[in-house]
């Protein structure tokens, strides 16, 4: 508990304190309830009634000044002052900045009493300006990290150079990577191109010369490539005799600009001679100003005498032909305005009588004046188009002869396949087809049967009466077998009175009886050609095979075996193969 002073001794040391400029107040430990505060005191800070010092302060500065009042230093000396930054809450709403320097408070005649000094140093204009300081460094820093900045400074006078992350970053160096030994080692990574120059830049610079405050050269790269690099510097400190004592300024990588604008140099020395190549002309007329500009090659294209002088609305609008004039004019202004370029063809009588056949391309557009402005290239395209024309007269007649070309091809290879007397596939055909059938009906677990057609008596006829009621007889069977069988058999002509038809598929082989049972009864039915009656009939070996590996060409064996059997069995009917009976 504490032990109260004598009031005569306490007495003393207000005076005494009341007589500090600086404000004071004497302060329990704990919460700082106040037990003396001079007027300086109480004039700065004590805008309302309080009891103690916390009660005074911002809130979320009480830990700090609490942890300053419940200290109990082993030393209690005067000298133990300790300090922290506090807020000020005002009674008009403002906050102020103080110091609290924080020290005991003994007296001599009560050592046991234990009292805190408090002394509020105001603070706020140094606060305020510290704040702004770090506000603008930090602005500052961002802007050269953001515009990737690489700042040095070269302080001759305290022999101290220093470089920036991104001046790093820039060449590719990590912060751990040591500098150049010296400014030789340095100017071995210049680009030898450049070395003269970015020495006579520097030295120019830090002259402060205006001419050199920027300038470009090529650095190495720290992975071997060169990088274009911009330097902005200036001279800030000088000796009495003028000499640079420091020189700062920023690096910034301008590799990507410089490759732009290497592209662009690329991209108009190609555009320059595609112009003169092609005898582009361009020009560019602004339709506020009333102002026109041809280049050298529109001079030639209108056969203008160069340097006379072009009027807007006059000079290329008397070329133009009068059947073009009204629809290339009304083409111009319907696109006033708008954006994307128009095209137009249309004809020129120049002032020798001679017709030109001229294509354009234009554009409007309002530049930073907001000036109207009309820009387009013009090129004669006059041989072109007789050229065109050449070209399409040649073209109709290589398609005309293409034409004829392709049905005779077509004509061959059909000729190739097919029985020129019958119009039915040849035997070349039916090769083919057997093998293409057979690994169809393979792949798709299909049968294929085979119906080898022998007619009867067609020698007889063939002799009796000549020749050509024997192709009739042949024809005629042909049209037959077409209707029989059906767009999905195929029938062929195998040579002489013989006819092949091939049969895909599913299920029983009955279907294959039955088809040659029509065929038998349609040959026997006498075939009127001209006066003649022509009897003949047909003999009919049937085969077919099933499975993964179906053998086309043995069906056809095996059917000329069974249509062996049945013309000796009587002709006119059919027999099936039975493997177990011929083989």
């Amino acid at each position: 508990m504490a032990v109260s002073p004598k009031q005569g001794e306490l007495a003393a040391y207000i005076t005494c304190i009341d007589t500090l400029p600086l404000p004071t107040a004497v302060v329990e430990p704990g919460a700082g309830r106040f037990v003396h505060a001079n007027q300086a005191f109480k004039q700065q800070w004590v805008a309302r009634s309080v009891s103690d010092l916390t009660s005074l302060i911002h809130s979320d500065d009480l830990v700090s000044v609490s942890a300053l009042l419940s200290e109990r230093p082993a030393d209690t000396s005067p000298e133990t002052t300790r300090s922290t930054l506090i807020r000020v809450p005002m009674i008009d709403g403002s906050t102020r900045w103080a110091k609290a320097f924080v020290s005991p408070f003994r007296l001599d005649l009560a050592p046991n009493a234990t009292l805190l000094m408090v002394q509020l140093v105001d603070f706020t204009d140094d606060k305020l300006m510290v704040d702004d300081l770090v506000a603008r460094e930090t602005r500052w820093n961002s802007a050269l990290v953001s515009s990737e900045s690489g700042v040095w400074d070269h302080d001759y006078r305290a022999g101290r150079k220093y470089y920036s992350p991104i001046w790093r970053w820039i060449r590719g160096m990590s912060p751990a990577d040591p500098l150049p030994a010296s400014k030789e080692a340095w100017l071995n990574l210049v680009h030898p191109d450049d070395r003269s120059f970015t020495l006579h830049a520097m030295e120019r610079q830090e002259a402060g010369d205006p001419a050199f405050q920027v300038f470009e050269y090529r650095e190495r790269h720290k992975d071997g490539h060169w990088v274009w690099i911009e330097c902005r510097g200036a001279c800030i400190d000088r000796d009495e005799n003028g000499r640079a004592m420091r020189v700062v300024g920023t690096d910034n990588d301008i590799t990507p600009r410089k490759d732009a604008e290497h592209r662009a140099a690329k991209i108009a020395r190609r555009l320059e001679m595609a112009l003169a190549i092609s005898g582009v002309g361009v020009f560019e007329a602004d339709l506020t100003a009333g102002e026109v500009d041809w280049d050298v090659r529109m001079y030639e294209i209108f056969g203008v005498p160069k340097g006379e002088k072009i009027r807007l609305g006059v000079t290329w609008e008397s070329f133009l032909r009068p059947d073009d004039r009204e629809r290339v004019l009304a083409n111009v202004s319907a696109h006033h305005g708008r954006e994307g370029c128009f095209w137009d063809r249309y004809h020129v009588t120049l002032a020798g009588g001679e017709e030109r056949i001229i294509k354009s391309c234009s554009m409007t557009f309002t530049d930073v004046d907001g000036h109207l402005k009309l820009v387009g290239a013009n090129w004669d395209v006059t041989n072109d188009v007789l050229l065109q024309q050449e070209l399409e007269r040649a073209k109709s007649l290589a398609e005309a002869r293409n034409a004829e070309l392709e049905a005779t091809r077509d004509q061959i290879e059909h000729n190739a396949l097919h029985d020129y007397l019958t119009g039915l596939p040849n035997r070349r055909y039916l090769d083919l087809a057997l093998d293409q059938l057979s690994k169809s009906c393979s792949l798709k677990n299909r049968s294929l049967g085979l119906l080898h057609i022998d007619l009867d008596g067609f020698k007889q006829i063939n002799d009796g009466f000549g020749h050509s009621v024997g192709d009739a007889v042949l024809s005629h069977v042909a049209e037959q077998l077409r209707q029989i069988a059906g767009a999905r058999n195929f029938v062929a002509r195998a040579g002489g009175d013989e006819f092949v038809v091939l049969v895909p598929f599913a299920g029983t082989p009955d279907r294959l009886s039955i088809l040659a049972n029509r065929i038998v009864g349609a040959m026997s039915r006498p075939f009127r050609y001209g006066d003649k009656l022509c009897h003949f009939g047909a003999s009919i070996g049937v085969a077919y095979a099933s499975g993964s590996s179906i053998n086309g060409h043995q069906i056809l064996l095996d059917a000329d075996t069974a249509l062996y059997e049945a013309k000796h069995s009587g002709k006119g009917r059919h027999a099936v193969f039975d493997a177990a009976t011929y083989r």
